[in-house]
């Protein structure tokens, strides 16, 4: 059984004047990154699979310097069997499209062995996906920052020292007296509460979930949502469980997962900045114009590349998982026209929304459901 951890990051340092002293490199979001290290994070990968043609996904940096496991984290995922499994690391790694949103992802496996060993020995047993993300929340991470603080906090509670892992990062060593992590960090850069990825195979079968949404379902892919009861009420594990084996995520399954965390980093990106607008951190429809338009043309690339427009199935799962989500079709319309002049989104982006409509693509769906009450309430 896979997981990850997703920690969500919103950067809007490019609307300051001065970038608040962020740096040129690494060249996040373009073709090359123009550096081999992240300061602080570690090497440099490029993607060996399909970022599948989203911003940000073609590579990224490894956090083994930064993020660190004080602990082995050994789980008990079958409900009623006391039987702890390990939670082993499979990567660490940061990701961002240059521009405004990314994301601390942080993978696990449950150990094989000891999954075949309980089937042996117990027979068909049922796992729970909101009890892995439960325990896991609750365990500890250490962040080694470049000032030399080491943060001890659960996963649930690593926010801030996530915040100032990239801000140290990412910021000009000369610039960091002028723009100190805390003020630009109040205002400019935030990172969400974590949620949680869960990829169950044909070998970890799993319990139904007493809280449970169902974004789609077919013969060939499914993908809900649960809780871990952590996080209070939001629906923060996603889950595909496949009737492939462990080691063999489809191909549907994988477009699922990155399409999904897109959306969510996306929609915490969003909703972060209009907080930040509606508080006074960030001045308002000056600054809102180039960061509305940064937005819009991040959705753009959800649209399916001209290879991928053949496989309408796909298309029709991605568009009905965002239809069964808590993401209101009006709401980020209402909220560009309250806050810019009316007209912008039609000037700049009138062939954009027109070739929208007529196809009723997932790139619009995207951008029409990134913004909600809901979303702006919790923050994700």
């Amino acid at each position: 059984m896979y997981f990850s951890i997703i920690f969500p990051i919103a950067d809007f340092r490019s609307l300051h004047r001065d970038c608040a002293g962020r740096l040129e490199r690494p060249a996040w979001g373009r073709a090359d990154p123009i550096a081999e290290f992240a300061r602080g994070f570690g090497k440099i990968h490029t993607r060996t699979k399909s970022g599948a043609g989203y911003a940000g996904e073609n590579y990224y940096a490894d956090c083994d310097n930064a993020l660190k496991y004080p602990s082995q984290y050994f789980l008990q995922p079958v409900p009623r069997l006391q039987r702890s499994i390990l939670a082993y690391p499979i990567y660490r790694r940061f990701y961002f499209d240059g521009s405004m949103a990314g994301r601390f992802e942080l993978g696990f496996r449950l150990n094989e062995d000891s999954i075949y060993d309980i089937a042996r020995t117990e027979g068909r047993v049922e796992y729970s996906a909101s009890e892995i993300a439960a325990q896991m929340l609750q365990n500890g991470i250490q962040v080694k920052l470049l000032d030399n603080r080491e943060i001890n906090q659960p996963f649930s509670g690593a926010t801030q020292a996530l915040r100032d892992a990239w801000l140290l990062s990412s910021t000009k060593t000369k610039d960091l007296n002028t723009f100190d992590i805390e003020t630009v960090g109040s205002k400019y850069v935030g990172v969400g509460t974590p949620f949680i990825f869960v990829r169950s195979g044909r070998e970890t079968k799993l319990t139904l979930e007493k809280q449970l949404r169902k974004l789609f379902r077919n013969d060939d892919l499914e993908l809900f949502l649960t809780r871990s009861g952590i996080q209070g009420q939001s629906f923060d594990v996603a889950v595909i469980p496949s009737i492939a084996s462990l080691s063999e995520e489809t191909a549907r399954e994988r477009l699922a997962r990155l399409f999904y965390t897109q959306i969510r980093v996306l929609a915490y990106a969003h909703s972060f900045y209009l907080r930040q607008v509606t508080a006074g951190n960030i001045s308002g429809p000056t600054s809102l114009e180039p960061a509305i338009q940064a937005l819009l043309e991040r959705l753009s690339s959800l649209e399916p590349t001209e290879d991928d427009r053949a496989d309408e199935l796909a298309c029709h799962e991605m568009s009905e998982i965002l239809r069964r989500t808590d993401l209101n079709p009006t709401q980020l319309a209402t909220e560009i026209e309250q806050l810019v002049k009316p007209g912008i989104l039609r000037r700049w982006f009138g062939g954009f929304w027109g070739y929208a409509d007529r196809k009723v693509d997932v790139a619009i769906e995207a951008a029409a459901g990134t913004a909600t009450t809901r979303l702006l309430n919790s923050g994700l």
